[in-house]
């Protein structure tokens, strides 16, 4: 290195500053006073800050299905509670609490507090599911024995409390950063459910619900600079508190979900080079039922000793093989080993025991998968993506044990046109595998000819487009069409092909300052074709969504603002049967129309005031629903189609801290 003249000699000026020590913990300050110091430029973080909105409201409706929709499944007045509220400490410690819809019969609320290394933090949700309370049914549970007496209506559905707590920490050792995180989790479910059972002839039933889930779980990582290293534990038990429905003519009717409990340790890992990036993951679980069976005179066995090992490992390497080149490699291989208890049942006929036995199979499974995806880049704003996946699936004791999925695609993305960005896709699979073994492996009154669709031989042809125009800032539209094709080229009975296509379009608009405008439509088809010995059938699905919605806000001198919401969505299937005495079979059909009006006024620069209408219209049939006595010798619990209308206006108080 040369040094020029006016360098050296700017050095040699410089070298006694360049010794000397002026930094401020060598400052000397015995007779500098301090009392008046102060900074007029530093603002102190506020100790509490967010929004907190404070509603109340009432709902009108007579069916407690449009609880799904608008939270509360009861007429009457409720009480809500939303926000964000943050706390600093001057400790350093930061504590957020938020709710959501808090006080409905669907809400959460969660409270988190950190000091940047460890966080605490605890949530609530309830999730409520609602059928119907339409139902009629004269058979009742006492102390889960199936006895009958005056029909009364049981509400159809789940109520879910979700409840979570956990700590997370995470700190500097030995040079690595340390992450660590221990959670758990219990969910209680209660409600009722249709089932059905044979006394002997088929009753459809109200089954109470009442079980409660336990989650735990525990991770540590290390990580260092150019890799990381991750152990993971999941554990869950389920515990039933209900019990097998019994019934002192018939026996025991219906076995209730076991208890069980499930474990996975997880190893996964991280590391990467100059040009490429490696991901790994190895977990292994295991899945336990031993809890009392059912005291069935068909069944001998007393006790059973469920056992299932799950094994799952996948890897998945990324190489920059140059600025245009991107190769990823993955593999993936699970495994299921039934090592569960194994015991031998009589064998019958349509008429009289055969005299043999046969034991219950153990089925076992094993998915082992690969992959090789490239990506390339053309030129500026034009890439091309292409893969290849393979995919073999074996079944012990299956009508096919091994089917090979081959998977070929190539698609091209488009960034670099005026005004437009284009992704196009297309690709062909192919599935086939091992000999069919259905005389052997299925019930001699299944047709051999039969194939079920998942395990046979398909063809399949896939594309889809999606398109992005902008041809103003404030402008944007949107449109994605699909298209699918299966073809079940060696079925003779079954499911012998099926298409599905669809489109989705948005447009999202801003006008001005003040007023902003969105909607959206789409549409799905799925049709089906099935063959029988003598009889051919066509199922045809169709899926339509619309939605539009508007916000302006320049009324009152900008102190309101008004917007509102509207969505429909509409299905409907319908299938025809050449061998039935009327083919065309009666349709499911569905519709609902949503509509959400809103209107905000700023009553100060840190409050709101807010009024919110909702309305819900829902229609639905299905040919499966049918009156509590309409088929001889059939018992239900009614007729369970909607068709409502229902309202909701709430009027909330919102503050800024």
């Amino acid at each position: 290195m040369k040094l020029n003249l006016i360098t050296l000699a700017i050095l040699t000026a410089a070298t006694p500053v360049l010794a000397a020590d002026f930094s401020l913990s060598k400052a000397n300050t015995d007779k500098v006073s301090a009392k008046k110091w102060q900074c007029k430029r530093c603002v102190a973080p506020s100790h509490l800050s967010g929004d907190i909105a404070i509603g109340a409201g009432y709902t009108e409706l007579d069916d407690v299905h449009a609880g799904n929709a608008l939270g509360q499944e009861e007429d009457g007045a409720f009480g809500a509670l939303n926000g964000r509220v943050t706390a600093n400490s001057d400790n350093g410690w930061r504590t957020t609490a938020t709710a959501h819809n808090l006080g409905l019969d669907n809400g959460d609320a969660a409270l988190s507090t950190s000091n940047g290394t460890v966080e605490l933090y605890a949530d609530y949700r309830q999730l409520n599911k609602l059928e119907s309370d339409k139902a009629s049914t004269p058979y009742y549970f006492s102390s889960d024995e199936l006895v009958s007496g005056q029909p009364y209506s049981p509400v159809l559905g789940i109520e879910r409390n979700r409840i979570s707590v956990g700590i997370s920490a995470s700190t500097d050792l030995a040079g690595f950063s340390v992450d660590g995180d221990l959670g758990y989790r219990t969910e209680d479910k209660q409600g009722h459910k249709v089932v059905s059972v044979a006394t002997p002839s088929p009753v459809n039933l109200a089954k109470p619900v009442d079980s409660r889930t336990d989650e735990l779980t525990a991770a540590t990582s290390v990580a260092g600079d150019n890799w990381l290293a991750a152990l993971s534990y999941l554990g869950s038990v389920y515990d039933n508190d209900t019990q097998e429905v019994y019934h002192n003519t018939y026996g025991s009717l219906l076995a209730p979900e076991p208890d069980n409990e499930a474990h996975q340790v997880t190893l996964s890992g991280n590391l990467r080079g100059q040009s490429g990036v490696f991901d790994g993951r190895v977990s292994l679980g295991r899945m336990i039922q031993d809890n009392a069976l059912v005291n069935a005179q068909t069944s001998p066995i007393q006790s059973w000793d469920g056992q299932v090992d799950t094994l799952d490992m996948d890897a998945r390497y990324t190489l920059m093989a140059t600025s245009r080149l991107r190769v990823q490699l993955a593999g993936r291989y699970s495994e299921r080993d039934n090592q569960s208890s194994s015991f031998e049942f009589p064998q019958y006929d349509f008429n009289a025991t055969t005299g043999l036995v046969s034991e219950n199979l153990l089925l076992d499974s094993e998915d082992t998968r690969g992959s090789a995806k490239v990506q390339y880049r053309l030129a500026k704003g034009y890439r091309l993506d292409a893969g290849y996946q393979f995919d073999r699936k074996e079944r012990s004791h299956s009508a096919r044990e091994t089917t090979d999925e081959h998977q070929l695609w190539a698609g091209m993305k488009i960034t670099d046109l005026d005004l437009w960005k284009v992704e196009l896709k297309g690709g062909i699979s192919q599935r086939d595998g091992s000999r069919y073994q259905a005389n052997d492996l299925s019930s001699s009154e299944e047709n051999p000819l039969l194939r079920k669709y998942h395990l046979a031989d398909r063809d399949r042809i896939e594309a889809e487009v999606k398109l992005r125009h902008q041809p103003m800032a404030s402008l944007s539209v949107e449109l994605n069409l699909q298209f699918a094709d299966d073809d079940y080229t060696d079925t003779e009975l079954g499911l012998t092909g099926a298409t599905d296509y669809g489109y989705q379009l948005a447009i999202s608009y801003l006008v001005n300052k003040q007023l902003s405008l969105y909607g959206f439509a789409g549409q799905q088809w799925i049709d089906a074709d099935q063959s029988g010995d003598s009889w051919n059938a066509e199922i045809n699905d169709e899926f339509v969504s619309l939605g539009a919605g508007f916000e302006y806000a320049g009324l009152l001198q900008d102190k309101l603002t008004v917007g509102g919401d509207y969505l429909f969505a509409n299905s409907d299937s319908s299938s025809s049967n050449s061998g039935a005495a009327n083919s065309q079979f009666d349709d499911y059909y569905q519709y609902s129309h949503s509509v959400g009006l809103f209107a905000k006024y700023r009553l100060s620069e840190r409050s709101n005031l807010r009024l919110d209408y909702r309305y819900e219209r829902y229609y639905d049939t299905d040919y499966a629903s049918v009156a509590v006595d309409a088929v001889d010798g059939l018992v239900t619990l009614g007729d369970l189609d909607h068709n409502y209308n229902a309202h909701q206006l709430m009027l909330s108080y919102s503050i800024s801290l």
